[in-house]
């Protein structure tokens, strides 16, 4: 009799205790209005590389889906929907834009300059502004946009605490500016060739 009791109030306990949990749930970098059915969900630890999960973002997008990742912490949903182009863009932003990511850590654009957690509201405000030159006259940035870049052979470490820390900055600066995230290769750097003396 009293174990039986004692399970029901567990129960009991359990349920009301699950009731009180709310889920916050938050969208960075797409359009309030879209088709859910179209959405891909991506965890960033069943990718073994980096390569293998920029492929992926470029295949779902170019299969016309839309590419998910899911962050999931106590309280909270971080649905992140990158940018992503099927077709090479004519496009090269400042490098202020950039973060590099080596052996899971980030930082400033092909520097050993590491980008700390407490450093991304002013990177956000500083560097990640962005604006569109054909949508806006104003010259005022209408947006955010990092640019993740690593080398395909790279693992994935730090990328998703990177992104939680990012877009709890995002939120602590209560803007209306989108905030774009787009997940590039990291490709050698070439020097231009030298320049034939003339004699």
């Amino acid at each position: 009799m009293k174990t039986s009791i004692l399970k029901y109030l567990i129960v009991v306990l359990l349920l009301t205790s699950c009731e009180n949990q709310i889920i916050e749930i938050k969208d960075y970098g797409t359009p309030k209005k879209r088709n859910e059915k179209v959405d891909v969900l991506l965890d960033l630890s069943e990718f073994r590389n980096y390569g293998i999960f920029t492929d992926r973002i470029r295949e779902i997008t170019c299969n016309d889906s839309v590419p998910k990742i899911v962050i999931k912490q106590e309280n909270s949903l971080r649905n992140i929907y990158p940018i992503e182009h099927c077709e090479p863009i004519i496009f090269d932003p400042k490098g202020k834009h950039y973060v590099t990511f080596r052996d899971g850590k980030p930082y400033s654009q092909r520097t050993s300059v590491e980008i700390l957690s407490d450093s991304l509201g002013k990177k956000l405000k500083n560097d990640f502004s962005y604006y569109f030159r054909n949508s806006n006259n104003s010259g005022e940035p209408n947006s955010y946009l990092v640019i993740i870049e690593s080398k395909r052979t790279e693992n994935l470490d730090g990328i998703e605490e990177f992104l939680t820390d990012l877009s709890q900055e995002y939120d602590n600066l209560k803007s209306d500016r989108a905030l774009n995230i787009s997940f590039w290769d990291l490709f050698p750097y070439v020097p231009p060739p030298k320049k034939k003396s003339i004699n």
